[in-house]
């Protein structure tokens, strides 16, 4: 085993590689070696090597013993501790004795322009024009005997002169000239913006935002666009490598997010075909059909997380007079409305799309409201040939009602069964008696309950605004129906309210 001293000696056997260094840790004890970075760090080790002006080949190998020692680094490539010095891992070796030996070249004399020095003599002595210290250097081969002899008279100076000011006249006109074609060309860029169909188009006109988009001004737009846009801006559509495999990140944008949403907001409130929208947007088909489908899964999650049930409390602060004095205990009014779609080719899907009452083939969804106006409730589409009480009971609306809260509803929700043991009543118009007649106190309670119970049709009303939904809707719009139907239902809640409270 060797000893300590053998131990010590050994790894103080250093030897600095910088050429004409002697540095040697045994005879220059207060010296500290450093090693030449590895090859992890590629960039720094590269300037190592020429730093100390040595490439590595037959006479030269950066091994585990190669190191330069501390007289070649300035105190600021070094951090301080209380123990001891380190070296920072981003120092370089600077000081060498060929870098001390090199001559430095004389900094070049600074000269006063020939221009400004003519303008000073001008000024000082309108009457005489003198150059001083001007001379014209001219290397020509041809010409020795005038090398050392030439002085330019005051004639070229004042062409010189006289050339640098048309010089300075001709930049100033081109200055001017591009500064009104830069002007030109920004108020062609904004006239051509306000020209393009677009949101920037209709800024000014509140009528045609409300006809495009069902918000009532611009204004408002922008408040719920600005509310979506820390995440709008992220959002991207997702484009398909394989079947299997989704690519990872989308493609540019061809649109700003704000031009998008309007484009999204007239499919869905004017019921443009995709093929106009392409036109309109100067985009193609199939990216307007990927754009829509991608803002109509975001807008249904964002507006989604909106909770849109209120308390029993809320309920009773904003409740109408009318529903105070009649149907205090009125939560929500509901009722079933139909949209028409293409006829399957299936006959089996054919068939449980059809609705005897409409004659055609629909999907049928549930809306609940509160009695000041406000939707409360938006049920997933069901197919056409299911009743209202079928779809109330697997809408998931009875679990969300409390012991003392009442229904109110048209003459076919017929829940008594549906409602049993559950503390929750339903208020809906008589049926007609037997004998044929309604009796006057009958006939009363049906005018209230039918004044009331209207506002949930003016609701449906509005939903089916958005003519997207008003018209047939295609098969191939199958996947987003649901998605479709629950925005253009929360989208009203921007909107002006449905009943005007009586002050």
């Amino acid at each position: 085993m060797a000893s300590p001293a053998a131990s010590t000696s050994k790894q103080r056997d250093e030897y600095c590689c910088v050429p004409f260094c002697n540095g040697n840790a045994r005879t220059n004890k207060e010296l500290s070696f450093h090693h030449i970075p590895s090859e992890k760090k590629m960039l720094t080790r590269k300037q190592w090597i020429v730093a100390i002006r040595r490439d590595e080949g037959e006479f030269f190998k950066i091994g585990g013993n190669t190191v330069v020692c501390s007289k070649h680094f300035k105190k600021e490539d070094y951090r301080w501790t209380p123990n001891r010095k380190c070296l920072k891992p981003e120092a370089v070796p600077s000081v060498f004795d060929w870098k001390l030996n090199e001559s430095s070249r004389k900094a070049p004399t600074s000269r006063q322009s020939l221009f400004k020095k003519m303008k000073v003599d001008d000024r000082e002595d309108e009457d005489e024009m003198v150059v001083e210290d001007s001379v014209c250097e001219v290397h020509n081969s041809q010409s020795v005997d005038h090398e050392n002899d030439m002085s330019c008279d005051s004639n070229i100076h004042a062409d010189c002169l006289e050339k640098i000011e048309k010089l300075e006249h001709v930049v100033q006109q081109k200055d001017s000239e591009l500064k009104d074609k830069t002007y030109e060309l920004a108020s062609l860029n904004q006239k051509l913006q306000m020209e393009r169909f677009g949101v920037t188009r209709f800024s000014y006109d509140h009528e045609m935002i409300e006809f495009y988009t069902g918000f009532p001004t611009f204004d408002l737009f922008l408040i719920f666009y600005s509310a979506i846009k820390p995440t709008a801006t992220r959002m991207k559509t997702v484009y398909y490598k394989s079947s299997e495999e989704p690519s990872n990140r989308g493609r540019p944008k061809s649109m700003d997010p704000i031009d998008e949403l309007f484009m999204f907001l007239c499919r869905l409130r004017c019921g443009f075909l995709t093929e106009d929208l392409s036109v309109r947007f100067n985009i193609h088909a199939s990216t307007v059909s990927r754009k829509i489908i991608t803002w109509t899964n975001y807008l249904y999650f964002i507006l989604g997380g909106i909770n849109i049930w209120p308390s029993r409390g809320k309920i009773m602060e904003h409740m109408p007079q009318d529903f105070k004095l009649l149907y205090p205990n009125t939560r929500v009014i509901i009722d079933c409305t139909e949209i028409f779609t293409e006829r399957p080719s299936s006959l089996a899907l054919a068939s449980k799309t059809f609705s005897s009452y409409k004659s055609h083939n629909t999907w049928k969804g549930l809306v609940g409201i509160s009695p000041h106006g406000a939707i409360t409730f938006i049920s997933a589409l069901y197919s056409g040939c299911m009743s209202d009480i079928e779809i109330t009971k697997h809408s998931g609306l009875i679990d969300l009602l409390e012991p003392g809260d009442q229904i109110m509803a048209d003459k076919g929700f017929i829940l008594n069964k549906l409602l049993k043991d559950t503390g929750v009543s339903i208020a809906t118009p008589h049926f007609l008696c037997s004998d044929g007649q309604f009796t006057p106190s009958q006939i009363e309670d049906n005018q209230k309950i039918a004044s009331l119970r209207i506002h949930v049709e003016r609701h449906i009303k509005r939903a089916k605004e958005y003519r997207l939904l008003q018209y047939t809707v295609p098969l191939s719009l199958a996947g987003s129906v649901n998605q479709l139907w629950t925005v253009a239902n929360l989208l009203t809640l921007f909107r002006r309210p449905l009943i005007k409270q009586k002050n």
